[in-house]
Parts: C-alpha cells; structure tokens; sequence
C-alpha cells in the first residue's frame, strides 16, 4: 500500500505550547510596563510640580525597565514568522481495498431511520444545516481550516508524549514528530490542534489531538497509531468515532487528478448522545433520543442532485459523496466535511459546497457492508466496482 511521498512544501511554524505562552507573557508584561512607567511619570511630574528640585531618578522606573526589556526580549524570541499555507504532497493507497473507506455506497438501500435523521439535521431556527467544506487555503480568523499531515521516516525524532487527558484510550508512544511540525488550525491554533505524521515505508500513521509542546517537552489530550496495512482498529483514538483521520481526508492532489476514491469523514453538531453504528467504535454525541442519527452513519449525496451551481473544484468533492459518501465520524459545530488545507485550494470555488445542506443527503443502510464490528473490513459493495 505504501509508496514514496514527496515531503511537505511549507514554512517554519511556531507550535502551541511555549511558543504561544512565552510571546503572550511577554505582550502582556509590555503592556503593564507601558502601563505602569505612564504612571510613574505623571505622578514624578505632578510631584515636580510642587518640587521643581524633586528628582526624576525613580526605583519603580527601574524595575519597569528590566520588565519591559525582559517582554520585548520574549516577543521577539517567539514572534509568529512569516506564514504561508503548506501545499500536501499526493499519498499513496493508504489503506487495503476491502477497508469500509473503500465501499461504494451509490447502490445501497436508504436506511430505515434515514428520513427521521435528515430531518434532525437542523439549525435551532429550523433552517436544514448547510455543507461548509472543512478546509481551505487562506486563513480565517487567524487559522487555515484543515487536518494536515506531515511526512516522516526512521530519523524523524521520536517523543515520548505525556498524553494529560486520555491516557487510557490513547496508544503508547513513542511518536515521532517533525520540525516543523504543521498541527490543525496553524499559525494561530486553537482548534482540536490534531497532528498527525505519515511514514510511507511501512504505511502507518500516528495522530495526537490538541498537540502542545511545553519547553521542549510533547504534550496531547490523546493519541493513536494506526497501522494501515491492518484492518484492525486502533488502541488508541483522537476523533469520537474511534476512526483514523488521514485515509478518510480530502486532499488537493485527489481533486486534482478529477476523484476522490474513498469515503470522506464529516461532523455534524446534531449526533445521538447514546450508542454508535459500524464503522464507528464509540461516540461523543449530545443530543438525546433517537431522533438523531448515531455516530457512524452514513451519509449519501442524492443522485438527483444537480451540480451544475459548483465550481470544478467542489463538484469532484460533490461526486465522491454520491458514490462513496460520508461518515458521521465526529460531533462539530458544522455540517462539514474533513480535509487537509492547501494553498492551491480556492477558497471561492470549494464555498460553492454550501449551495448543499443536509436535505440534499440521505443516510444508507449499510448493514450489507458490515464483516465485524471489531474490524473495518467491509464487504464487496452491492452493485459496487
């Protein structure tokens, strides 16, 4: 399944952790420096007022001097550097032709619960909930929408990651990260922040989420490694549905060779709170009752669906959710699909997916597909190729 993957076209990057903390604290003592020193001065010369022969000489000023060197000497030591958004190499087969991300679903049954989920599928007004795409090649509001990879290999540094939140259902390290390191919503951070690093040669692929490095040290909520070659689930998880981020991404390369051959993870804000459907292994659903559909659904893009209103670049990523579809794989504040950003992307065509919403889709049963809910082998696809 492996092949060889050009490495990652991108700038250097400051990461979450440090880097972030050290340049804030030293903004912050700045500001207070700036602060303080103003009022220093205006109480000096207030006093002057009254005492021409008062000195300006002040220890406060002193103090807020060395406060004021030590806060620029932190904002310059950590100062964001020049950004620009990575261009992701094409990957290889990731995964064994009979893995559910494989199956077709264009011939399968609607599932019976199907019309009830769509119609959950709502905004708090009522408005059915609007295909966003997940990723972009610009920023918005200081973060470049996306997962992105990195490529890695036998000499990448290896971490033992303190893993803070999940250590039980996460893998054990040690886990190998590059320098840079691209982590979810770069530069400015703050969303999931996943990492995941792609060695081609043995097709495995290692995932923290809300990856942070501390003075050196590697830090996450959670981690897995994922053996591709093996159908056999992970040990360890970063997404609710217990399923692996990178074979079910968009990328750029795969919409511009005119097809995404496998299925796309999605999110949705409304998933069942209770219980899960293969391929998902475990949910963190909110909303109650079984209207709503359980994590591991399957959504499928109507056939009857025009897409003469997308733009070339959305009209690939529209074609492969009639054949292939898309799996509820984690709860989000969007109906929106996963994919990696790129700076070859444009942002205008790939917005022309919000022309779709969740009425647009219907969920399929997939109960044809299923081998064990303890692998991600699937059966042949009805119908299917």
């Amino acid at each position: 399944m492996s092949g060889a993957v050009e490495p990652v076209d991108g700038p250097a990057m400051r990461l979450p952790g440090s880097d972030q903390f050290v340049l804030v604290l030293g903004a912050w003592l700045l500001i207070v420096s700036v602060v303080a020193a103003t009022v220093l001065v205006v109480l000096r010369w207030r006093r002057r007022r009254h005492d021409p022969e008062a000195s300006w000489h002040s220890p406060g000023l002193v103090v807020i001097g060395v406060v004021a060197a030590l806060g620029v000497a932190m904002v310059v030591a950590n100062r964001p550097l020049p950004f620009r958004t990575p261009m992701f190499p094409p990957l290889p087969p990731l995964v064994p032709e009979r893995s559910f991300f494989n199956s077709t679903v264009d011939a399968l049954p609607v599932a019976p619960e199907g019309p009830r989920w769509i119609a959950s599928q709502r905004e708090r007004d009522g408005r059915p909930l609007e295909l966003v795409p997940g990723f972009y090649g610009r920023t918005t509001n200081g973060v470049v929408y996306g997962i992105p990879f990195n490529v890695v290999d036998d000499s990448t540094p290896r971490y033992d990651v303190d893993i803070v939140l999940y250590p039980k259902s996460s893998s054990p390290g040690p886990y190998p990260i590059t320098e840079p390191a691209y982590i979810q919503s770069l530069p400015a951070y703050g969303i999931d922040n996943h990492y995941v690093g792609y060695d081609p040669t043995s097709n495995t692929s290692w995932e923290l989420l809300a990856a942070r490095r501390w003075f050196g040290r590697w830090e996450a909520d959670s981690g897995a490694v994922w053996r591709f070659d093996d159908l056999a689930y992970s040990d360890g998880t970063t997404t609710a549905s217990g399923l692996p981020l990178l074979p079910g991404l968009v990328t750029y390369s795969q919409v511009a060779s005119g097809s995404i051959d496998h299925a796309i993870l999605g999110t949705t804000p409304v998933i069942r709170a209770e219980g899960w459907v293969w391929p998902a292994r475990r949910t963190d659903g909110r909303t109650p009752g079984v209207e709503a559909p359980p994590m591991g659904a399957w959504m499928r893009l109507r056939a009857d669906v025009p897409l003469d209103d997308l733009g070339p670049q959305a009209r690939v990523v529209a074609r492969a959710l009639q054949r292939h579809g898309l799996v509820v794989s984690d709860t989000g504040g969007r109906f929106a699909l996963r994919g990696t950003p790129d700076a070859r992307w444009d942002d205008r065509d790939l917005a022309t997916l919000s022309t779709l919403d969740a009425t647009d889709f219907e969920f399929v049963d997939t109960s044809s597909l299923v081998v064990s809910a303890d692998t991600m082998e699937a059966r042949p696809s009805p119908g299917g190729a």
